[in-house]
């Protein structure tokens, strides 16, 4: 399989669920897996502490409970949680405890969880190589010491030695909370089951900075959104930007997301939207909730539209959006284009767009 196999240590208990997918991905080569009930024992046991390890929990009250564990000890381990459904609070703990990533009601071919694995697979490798390369550092300096004439370059030497194993050692790299926003610690995919609404809340509570990927059910459907200490200071969708993006893609079904976490330095600008994110999430949900009602009859938007000039008259009436919607079918009859350029948010041009065919007012060209 072209897929490259991650070792993993499965900790704890596993409901049949769980533990026949594990057993799945160990038959095809995905997995190599170490079975360890034992929390203690795993966060005791000297083989394991000395390299850096994959571990795999199923998301439930005792895993959480392993998880603190396994934070509370001198451990360098690559989280990833796997269950059948993840809650808010589930988010948000994994989030928190900076989980390598989190698998969601899987299956035995998701493409998604076997690309964690193998980006887990890569970075715990890295993890352990770099270990080796700074104990070999060390013994080249403690023998090159003693021949090293200028003391002040001896001393840097050292310091610098110093910072990168405290960098790379389980305490700073796995456990700090100075460290939960480095471009050191990993994306998180996040929960199938949450909406953009949700995500976005979490997000702006647990103040995260970096950007956050969204995937809708749909071909073209792809987005992003960057955060700075949660607030919002970007977003794309295709052609648009900022709230028209945003609210765009709450309109997507079946999105999936993932956060990648970044310094703030490497933002360039830290303008803000300025709208307060509890609000920004009310009203995208209530355009989702109009854009259902309306789903089954907009238009797919590869169509080309014309305005059907007999039926416009002097005493037809309009409401102001529907007369905007008909102006941007005459200037750019493709509905993609029309919904770009538009300043209305989607769901009221497609809206007016309806209203506007059941009138005869306009047609496919």
């Amino acid at each position: 399989m072209d897929t490259p196999f991650c070792e993993v240590v499965a900790l704890g208990d596993f409901s049949p669920w769980a533990k026949q997918l594990l057993n799945e991905w160990q038959t095809d080569g995905i997995l190599r897996i170490q079975f360890e009930k034992s929390i203690s024992h795993f966060c005791s046991s000297p083989t394991i502490r000395a390299r850096a390890e994959v571990a795999i929990l199923e998301n439930s009250p005792a895993g959480r409970s392993a998880v603190n564990q396994i934070r509370s000890s001198n451990k360098k381990v690559l989280l990833i949680l796997l269950g059948e459904h993840f809650s808010k609070e589930d988010l948000s703990f994994s989030l928190k405890q900076r989980a390598f990533g989190v698998i969601e009601n899987a299956v035995r071919t998701d493409k998604e969880s076997l690309h964690l694995f193998h980006r887990a697979g890569v970075q715990c490798n890295d993890l352990n190589q770099l270990s080796l390369v700074l104990q070999n550092l060390k013994g080249l300096f403690i023998q090159a010491e003693s021949e090293i004439k200028d003391s002040a370059l001896a001393t840097e030497m050292k310091v610098g030695l110093g910072k990168i194993e405290k960098f790379s050692s389980s305490n700073e790299f796995f456990n700090s909370e100075e460290m939960a926003d480095t471009q050191a610690v990993t994306s998180l995919p996040l929960a199938k089951s949450q909406t953009l609404g949700e995500v976005l809340l979490t997000i702006s509570e647990l103040e995260r900075t970096g950007t956050l990927w969204i995937r809708g059910g749909r071909p073209n459907q792809e987005g992003k959104v960057d955060f700075i200490q949660g607030k919002i200071t970007a977003a794309e969708a295709g052609s648009v930007n900022q709230l028209k993006a945003i609210y765009r893609m709450f309109l997507w079904e079946g999105a999936r997301f993932l956060f990648n976490r970044k310094n703030v330095e490497d933002f360039e600008t830290k303008e803000l939207i300025p709208l307060e994110m509890s609000r920004l999430v009310q009203e995208g949900e209530e355009q989702f909730r109009r854009f259902q009602k309306v789903q089954k009859e907009v238009p797919p938007v590869h169509l080309e539209l014309d305005i059907e000039p007999h039926s416009i008259q002097v005493a037809t009436e309009m409401t102001p959006v529907e007369f905007h919607a008909l102006v941007q079918v005459v200037e750019y009859h493709h509905l993609s284009d029309v919904l770009d350029y538009s300043p209305l948010w989607d769901v009221d041009v497609y809206e007016s767009l309806i209203r506007l065919r059941k009138a005869g007012h306009i047609k496919v060209r």
